[in-house]
C-alpha cells in the first residue's frame, strides 16, 4: 500500500502507484488541490490555479492509465509553473504590473512537450517583477514565505515555485535561473533542482530574454529522480563522458573576502566528508572568479535587458518598483559599445573557467552564502558580522550562468531547522554526471521531504 497521503508523494511513487493501481491521477490532483487550499494562504506559493484544466488533464491521463497507455514516466503528475512562463491560456505576469493582464498565447517548448507528455498542469507559482531579484515579492501578489519558516523567505526569484514544491502542493515544479534564481531558493527550502547548460533546454515563446543566454529553464523536486525525468522531457539529449573510477572533486569554501555564514560553512564540510566517504577525492581550493566583477558583468547585461522589457510601456516609471525603475533607467543610459564590451568581458570568462573546470571531475560549492532572512526584506543586512551587499547570497551561483556550466543543487544539513543546499558544478552539457553525484549523495545524505506545515 501507498504510504501517507498522495500529495507527499514524489512523482516516482506516484506513477509507481498508477501503475499498480493503488492511485490514480483524478485523486492525487485533487489530493494537491486539498493541500493548496490547506497551505498556500500562508505561503503565498499558487499565484494562478487552474483546476478546470487540471482536471481535464487528469481524467485523460487516468483513462491512459486504465488501459496501459501512459504517455511518459510523468504522466499524470501534477506540477506548477513559474510566473514568467508561458502556459497557454494562463495568466503569465511576470511578477509585474506591467503584465498583470497578460495572457499566454500558447505554451513555450518545454510546457508544450510536458503537456504531451501527459504533465497535468496545476496553475503559476510567484516570482518577482521581471524575475530578477533573489527574492520573492511583487506588487501584484506580495510575498511568499518559506515552509519551513513562513516568516522567512524562500529566496529568488523561483520562490514561488520552491515553496509550492516543498509544502507538498505539486511534486514537481518548472521554473528559471539566470543567476541562481532555481538554485538559491532550492537550497534555502531542501528541494532539489537543476540549471542545465544553455541550450540543453529549447526555449521559443515567452517574455523576452533580460540576460543574454544567462537563463534557463529548469524543474524543481524532492528527489533526483525526479529531476533525471523532467529533464529528459524537457531538454534534449546530448553526449554523455563517463568518468570511470573515484571523481575528482574541487569544492570551493570562500570566495575572497565576501561574507559567508559559519553555519553554512559548517553544513557545507559535512557534506564534503559524505564525498569522502562515498570514495571520491576531495580538494579544497580557491575561487577562481571574484563576486564583485561577477555582479557587476551581471548587472549590466540585466539592466539592458530590463530596459528593453519595460520600453513601449506608457507611465512605466510608476508602474514598477524603485529597484526595476533604477535597473531600467542605468540601461537605457548605457553606451552600446559598454554592452559590447561586457559580452567580452563574459566571453573571456568563459573560456576561463572551462579551462579550470576541466582539471576537476565536479566542483562543489554550497548553494548560497547565507540562511534565509526574514520574509519581508530583500537579503540579510549583515553576514558574520560584515555588512551584506544586494547579491551577498549570490556568490556561488550567478558565476556559472555566465560561465555557461550545469548545476545541480540538493539539501544539505539544515541549520536551526533551515535548510541549506549543496551546489554541483560540471564541464558543459554534463548534466548526468552531476545527476549521478547527486543521487548518491540523496542516499548517502538523505534528506527530509517536506515542510509539514
Amino acid at each position: 500500500m501507498t504510504e501517507g497521503p498522495a500529495w507527499a508523494l514524489d512523482a516516482a511513487e506516484l506513477v509507481a502507484s498508477f501503475r499498480a493501481g493503488r492511485l490514480d491521477p483524478i485523486e492525487v490532483l485533487e489530493a494537491c488541490l486539498e493541500r493548496i487550499q490547506a497551505t498556500n494562504p500562508a505561503l503565498n506559493a499558487v499565484v494562478t490555479l487552474d483546476p478546470a484544466g487540471a482536471r481535464a488533464a487528469a481524467e485523460a491521463s487516468a483513462a491512459r492509465w486504465r488501459t496501459g497507455a501512459a504517455l511518459s514516466e510523468l504522466d499524470g503528475v501534477p506540477m506548477t509553473v513559474k510566473d514568467n512562463l508561458f502556459v497557454g491560456g494562463l495568466r503569465a505576469t511576470w511578477g509585474s504590473r506591467l503584465y498583470g493582464n497578460h495572457i499566454a498565447p500558447r505554451d513555450d517548448i518545454p510546457v508544450a512537450r510536458l503537456r504531451a507528455a501527459g504533465v497535468v498542469i496545476l496553475g503559476k507559482t510567484n516570482t518577482p517583477e521581471l524575475a530578477l531579484a533573489g527574492f520573492t515579492n511583487n506588487p501584484l501578489f506580495g510575498s511568499t514565505g518559506n515552509p519551513w519558516a513562513p516568516d522567512h523567505q524562500p529566496g529568488g526569484s523561483s520562490g514561488g515555485a520552491v515553496a509550492a514544491v516543498a509544502a507538498g502542493m505539486g511534486p514537481v515544479a518548472l521554473g528559471t535561473d539566470a543567476g541562481g534564481s532555481l538554485r538559491r531558493p532550492a537550497g534555502h527550502t531542501g528541494v532539489a533542482t537543476i540549471k542545465a547548460t544553455p541550450g540543453r533546454v529549447p526555449r521559443r515563446w515567452g517574455f523576452p530574454p533580460l540576460a543574454a543566454d544567462f537563463q534557463v529553464i529548469g524543474p524543481i523536486a524532492r528527489s533526483v529522480r525526479d529531476l533525471r525525468s523532467t529533464l529528459a522531457i524537457i531538454g534534449d539529449a546530448r553526449p554523455v563522458l563517463p568518468v570511470p573510477g573515484p571523481l575528482r572533486i574541487q569544492a570551493v569554501r570562500r570566495c575572497g573576502a565576501a561574507p559567508i555564514d559559519p553555519m553554512v560553512l559548517a553544513a557545507f564540510d559535512s557534506a564534503l566528508d559524505v564525498l569522502r566517504r562515498l570514495g571520491h577525492s576531495v580538494e579544497v581550493v580557491a575561487a577562481p572568479w571574484e563576486p564583485e566583477e561577477i555582479a557587476a558583468l551581471f548587472s549590466t547585461i540585466s539592466s539592458v535587458g530590463v530596459a528593453r522589457a519595460v520600453a513601449g510601456f506608457d507611465g512605466w516609471e510608476d508602474l514598477v518598483t524603485p529597484a526595476i525603475r533604477a535597473q531600467a533607467i542605468a540601461g537605457l543610459a548605457l553606451p552600446a559599445t559598454d554592452y559590447i564590451r561586457t559580452l567580452d568581458k563574459i566571453a573571456v570568462l568563459r573560456a576561463e573557467l572551462g579551462d579550470w573546470i576541466a582539471t576537476a571531475d565536479v566542483v562543489v560549492t554550497p548553494s548560497a552564502a547565507v540562511l534565509p532572512w526574514p520574509r519581508n526584506a530583500t537579503g540579510p543586512i549583515v553576514v558574520d558580522g560584515l555588512a551584506a551587499g544586494p547579491r551577498a547570497a549570490a556568490i556561488y551561483s550567478t558565476v556559472f550562468n555566465l560561465a555557461a556550466l550545469p548545476a545541480v543543487v540538493i539539501p544539505s544539513a539544515p541549520i536551526g531547522g533551515l535548510p541549506t543546499g549543496l551546489q554541483l558544478v560540471a564541464p558543459a552539457f554534463q548534466e548526468e554526471r552531476l545527476l549521478d553525484l547527486a543521487e548518491a549523495v540523496e542516499q548517502a545524505m538523505p534528506w527530509r521531504k517536506l515542510a509539514l506545515l
